[in-house]
């Protein structure tokens, strides 16, 4: 029986499409892992009629923690389907888990997708919807979180997307589909809503989101947002979800493959530094002053963990 076991987990939604597009990327990150991964979600896809499912209901963490208890599984691996270091999976994965008294599971959680992947991904979705410079104004829209660093992430790809793109602040604009009351939130500034107002040309909204669901679908609330705030004549056009761009089930991958490489690079590197201090000790003359041994021996270990640094990072590229 598998001691560790994957899985690719998204905030959940009521909408069959979230969890069906979910189930494709982890099948997809399984066959380039050569491994399952469950798809799982943190909230309310289990309340959706397994009739739209295929006639499989949805799971979520909660249920999949003490599925895992019952299987006996040792370790539990979540690949996060979040841009940001969103509290569903800061606080509230480790809060259901530690509720769930799993016993001597260890539940680890590797990083979110943020990162300079993305851009080039963004990218391609900006430009499939025919945008091309000077056509208009982008709109770089996430959900908008009470969490300041989820905030800068979206904040981070506006800057980089128009340093890459030529692009001035008034042509891509960074937003918000909603946000908090009160002032400690208004770092979400602007609202899309708002910053629809200032379009010039045709209006492009590239959606800073995975999986289609109340507020990314068709006619989810940022579609909704656009038709109702659009200013007359201004056309629009939604991009396409980050979630259908066929580079993301490699980067899932190599978000899990790159915890494992820094892992055993640290333990390769402890496993070689006592033989290496050991085999210096024996073969350096001894005369040499302490400093010159010391000298010796931490070039040496640098020496060593380059190489098994290299050696463990071209695995990686090689499995991903």
């Amino acid at each position: 029986m598998a001691a560790t076991r994957i899985l690719l987990v998204d905030n959940g939604s009521l909408q069959p499409a979230a969890t069906l597009q979910l189930r494709l990327l982890s099948k997809e990150v399984g066959r380039l892992l050569g491994e399952t991964v469950h798809p799982v979600s943190v909230l309310h896809s289990h309340k959706i009629d397994p009739a739209l499912l295929e006639g499989q209901p949805a799971v979520i963490f909660e249920q999949a923690v003490q599925q895992a208890k019952a299987d006996g599984i040792n370790e539990l691996i979540v690949l996060p389907l979040f841009i940001g270091p969103s509290l569903a999976i800061t606080e509230y994965l480790p809060k259901v888990f530690a509720e769930a008294n799993a016993g001597k599971i260890k539940l680890s959680i590797r990083e979110p997708l943020f990162g300079p992947e993305l851009i080039s991904m963004l990218i391609d979705n900006l430009k499939s919807t025919g945008w091309t410079k000077g056509s208009g104004t982008v709109y770089l829209c996430d959900h908008g979180s009470p969490i300041r660093e989820v905030t800068r992430c979206r904040d981070f790809f506006a800057l980089s997307l128009r340093n890459q793109l030529g692009l001035n602040e008034d042509e891509l604009i960074a937003c918000s589909m909603e946000r908090r009351e009160g002032a400690e939130y208004d770092f979400n500034e602007p609202l899309l809503e708002d910053a629809l107002q200032q379009a010039k040309g045709e209006a492009v909204v590239l959606m800073l989101f995975l999986l289609p669901g109340r507020h990314a679908g068709s006619d989810g609330d940022v579609a909704t947002i656009a038709k109702e705030h659009a200013p007359d004549g201004l056309g629009w056009k939604l991009s396409p979800l980050l979630g259908t761009h066929p580079a993301l089930p490699a980067l899932l991958v190599q978000r899990h493959l790159n915890f494992k490489f820094t892992k055993n690079a640290v333990i390769a590197d402890a496993l070689f530094v006592v033989p290496m201090f050991v085999l210096i000790g024996i073969l350096a003359p001894n005369d040499l002053e302490l400093t010159e041994h010391s000298m010796i021996w931490r070039g040496g270990v640098v020496a060593t963990f380059a190489a098994l640094f290299l050696f463990l990072r071209e695995k990686l590229r090689k499995k991903s």
